[in-house]
């Protein structure tokens, strides 16, 4: 996700929504998060990470469009699981359904169930400054950060 992140974009993008079949929604910076909730198999979890992992990057997910991905793993139950991966909007919106079938097929091997899809617009939420993250002016990979006090 630091490689393609851009500043806020005001401009609308079309995603699919359930009641419309192409919606304008306005994104923060173009990303669409793909929640993915399910209960791991027992003992699933110790090395869900890792193998995750490898096998979302086997699969190709980043030239499809898949930024990042986060693993949530229950403090309260350590079997109840959420795999959240943020993707470029615009890449994701085309083939919505397909990637979210793609994404339940290659979790099923780690769940005990069905894995729960849904997807959502991140906003990003910041109490006291306001932050804009810009790639590195040196030209590398890495992420500078500007930080400026709230108005």
């Amino acid at each position: 996700m630091y490689s393609k992140l851009e500043p806020l974009d005001k401009s609308d993008i079309s995603v699919p929504t359930r009641g419309n079949a192409r919606t304008k929604i306005p994104t923060a910076c173009g990303v669409v998060a793909l929640h993915l909730d399910f209960v791991a198999k027992p003992e699933g979890t110790k090395e869900l990470n890792r193998e995750l992992g490898v096998i979302l990057e086997d699969a190709g997910l980043v030239q499809e469009g898949m930024e990042t991905g986060l693993l949530l793993v229950s403090d309260r139950e350590a079997r109840l699981v959420t795999l959240l991966t943020f993707w470029d909007a615009r890449r994701f919106a085309g083939g919505r359904e397909r990637r979210i079938a793609w994404m339940q097929k290659l979790l099923a091997p780690f769940a005990d169930g069905p894995v729960r899809a849904q997807t959502s617009l991140p906003r990003f939420v910041l109490t006291d400054t306001s932050r804009e993250f810009v790639l590195d002016p040196t030209g590398g990979d890495e992420l500078a950060e500007f930080t400026r006090a709230a108005s």
